[in-house]
């Protein structure tokens, strides 16, 4: 695999903005370390290996984003956006069966009704080559 186009501090800070801008709420960070683990988070390796596949990569952003709540607002919106936004930087979309099935998978992280492995499982099913 190719080394994946990873998302910066400032691509994800700039995500949190867009989503407040568009749906309200406090734009405050709570956490800034918080938001810094998470940018790493998706890179974790062993022996030089990434230990996840992109659809892995792109749950990462979900699971440290919507736990850690490093935004005062936006959280679970701004961790969907940003791995949304590393898919589509890596050569891939993801189509929902109905609306708001996206914002149902983030939500059923949050409620532990589903795994981060699950996460990856539906992006992993549900994406398309660009």
């Amino acid at each position: 695999m190719p080394e994946p186009t990873f998302l910066l501090l400032e691509e994800i800070l700039f995500i949190h903005q867009q989503e407040i801008q568009i749906s309200g709420g406090e734009p405050n960070i709570r956490d800034q370390d918080g938001i810094k683990a998470c940018v790493d988070s998706p890179k974790a390796s062993f022996g030089g290996e990434h230990l996840h596949d992109l659809f892995g990569m792109a749950a990462s952003y979900v699971t440290c984003l919507t736990m850690r709540h490093p935004f005062v607002d936006g959280n679970k919106r701004t961790a969907l956006a940003t791995a949304l936004t590393f898919l589509y930087l890596n050569g891939y979309t993801v189509e929902e069966s109905y609306d708001e099935e996206l914002a149902d998978l983030v939500l059923d992280f949050v409620t532990k009704k589903i795994s981060k492995e699950e996460i990856a499982e539906h992006f992993r099913s549900k994406s398309l080559r660009l």
